[in-house]
């Protein structure tokens, strides 16, 4: 085990049933800037809606510590009392000792658990939020909120909640940079078993391995090879001593903070050709990375990216996949570019992984060469939380 990783396992955060338990004051600062704008808008409680995936699971867990490993969940939030959460038979549920929650329910009835949960405190009429309502929250769970709570105006409150979680204290950016350090032992780790004659699939089960030994909750690893365009959850197939190997991880770590990150390798210097094409990805990377200013629009990434890749007759064209985007314990979290755009702020981090349109041609030349690391906002220019700067892995013949 890697020296970095088995000082980090012996971390005082305590964890139960593999969840984190944020601090006490950790708590009181989310609870507290959650209910301030609770009570600017005049809203008796909120219901936040989420479902067990990398990408809906988090709302519940950064007002409960509750890790949603499936099903769906709700965590009733009063503007003062105890919280109380509810959870899908399919579910269960993990860290419901966690101390900041009143009650943990199974339950099939959500919308009445609800109904009596507001009556008890006196709260069966007024402006209800809903953290979901435009996104997860099914209509048939909808249907029977509205229907149990006569009394209460359901709205959304799901930018609300997210423009609070988007901005990282200083716990949650240490959480990021756990994640950093387990993933970079696994690479680590995991240019020993990238050799020729290996399956592919081999190779990602000891990524796996390696991730679940070093304590992340829940993740993916892909490769991609020339001519394949992209990424893929092995095929099959041994690796050549010619090919170049991109491998692509994205997990979450032991608090179940997410990071995307992507090396690219080969036997001996890449082909000039690919070097020459990983350079300009890099140099792209790279200005997505100084235009990350607090103050700044996230769309301004786009405009860096764009600018960067057109020196050397590149473009993104229509291409609506996310270049960059907030990342936390959802691996998907506002802002997004393109696609949800945020004044940036200091204290956000996105993920960020350029993308670039390429003709079929280039396509099979180049696969999936591309940077993908973990970048926080600060007053004067992203900050990289996992490697400082990108380096091609060469791995010996």
């Amino acid at each position: 085990m890697a020296p970095e990783i088995a000082e980090l396992r012996r971390s005082p955060n305590t964890r139960r049933a593999g969840a984190h338990l944020t601090s006490a004051h950790e708590r009181e600062r989310r609870l507290g800037a959650l209910r301030s704008l609770m009570d600017e808008q005049g809203h008796v409680a909120w219901i936040i809606g989420a479902r067990g995936d990398e990408f809906m699971r988090g709302r519940i867990q950064y007002v409960s510590d509750v890790y949603l490993w499936g099903g769906w969940g709700f965590v009733v939030l009063p503007a003062s009392g105890d919280a109380v959460f509810l959870a899908d038979p399919l579910a269960g549920f993990m860290g419901e000792d966690a101390g900041w929650i009143g009650e943990a329910r199974l339950t099939q009835t959500p919308a009445s658990e609800t109904r009596g949960i507001l009556s008890d405190l006196g709260v069966a009429e007024g402006r209800v939020g809903v953290v979901g309502l435009s996104d997860i929250v099914s209509a048939a769970h909808l249907a029977a909120f509205a229907a149990a709570l006569p009394g209460c105006e359901l709205v959304d409150a799901t930018d609300l909640f997210d423009d609070v979680r988007a901005i990282k204290s200083a716990e949650e950016i240490s959480n990021l940079e756990e994640t950093s350090a387990v993933l970079r032992a696994v690479f680590a780790a995991l240019a020993a078993e990238i050799r020729p004659g290996v399956d592919e699939r081999d190779m990602l089960a000891e990524a796996h391995r390696l991730c679940r030994q070093y304590g992340c909750l829940d993740g993916i690893a892909m490769v991609g090879r020339p001519p394949a365009a992209g990424f893929a959850p092995g095929m099959g197939g041994a690796i050549g001593i010619d090919d170049v190997i991109v491998v692509d991880l994205e997990w979450g770590g032991p608090s179940g903070y997410w990071l995307e990150l992507r090396r690219c390798f080969s036997f001996g210097p890449p082909p000039d050709a690919i070097r020459r094409y990983w350079e300009r990805r890099v140099e792209t990377f790279d200005a997505c990375v100084a235009a990350m200013v607090a103050g700044a629009s996230s769309d301004a990434i786009l405009t860096a990216r764009d600018t960067a890749d057109a020196r050397y007759g590149y473009t993104a064209g229509d291409d609506v996949r996310y270049s960059a985007h907030g990342i936390g314990i959802d691996s998907l979290e506002p802002p997004w570019a393109p696609g949800k755009e945020r004044t940036l702020a200091e204290g956000m981090v996105l993920s960020l992984h350029p993308n670039v349109t390429l003709s079929p041609a280039e396509a099979a030349r180049y696969g999936a060469v591309s940077v993908g690391d973990s970048v926080l906002v600060t007053s004067t220019g992203g900050r990289r939380l996992t490697y400082e700067r990108e380096e091609w892995v060469v791995l010996e013949r």
